[in-house]
């Protein structure tokens, strides 16, 4: 029953799961090459500041293209449940959200809210390991990034 299942998918048509991932990161990686224009490539010898980004581009079209092109056993698109659909639209709107707090609020701050709404909301784990780990992290990865590194990283209206 099975195979006639497959067999009747296969007759049907239309795009499988892997074919539409891969051709999200062929397009992603298309993306990149099109912002990455601004910037010199440079050499092998002396690389410009666009040379790893379209590396890393090239890369990853080349995966998007073996995962669209070997994909053809993956399940089809249009029989695909999404039972975490609307968990995905709330991570993505918490992302963008922390986009914009970034500069207005600070790294440390901006950090440990997302954190916190991650682990206390959507994970639902115990409130003194969510406040220990958001504190944390965001005080150790500013250390990290902004000290140890010297990359600036926004500290919002209050320095902090």
């Amino acid at each position: 029953m099975t195979g006639a299942k497959e067999g009747d998918a296969q007759a049907a048509g239309g795009l499988r799961n892997d074919q539409v991932s891969g051709g999200v990161l062929i397009a992603l990686a298309l993306v990149v090459v099109w912002f990455n224009r601004e910037f010199p490539v440079g050499t092998l010898a002396d690389p410009g500041p666009g040379y790893v980004p379209l590396l890393l581009a090239c890369a990853l079209g080349a995966i998007g293209l073996l995962v669209a092109v070997l994909g053809s056993r993956s399940q089809s698109f249009a029989e695909t449940e999404w039972p975490e659909a609307t968990r995905a639209l709330i991570i993505m709107a918490a992302c963008v959200a922390a986009t914009f707090a970034l500069e207005r609020i600070g790294y440390r701050l901006t950090t440990a809210a997302f954190l916190v709404f991650f682990l206390g909301v959507i994970e639902r784990k115990h409130p003194l390991s969510v406040v220990m780990v958001s504190a944390g992290f965001s005080l150790a990865s500013f250390y990290v990034i902004s000290v140890l590194l010297r990359v600036p990283l926004p500290r919002g209206p209050w320095g902090f």
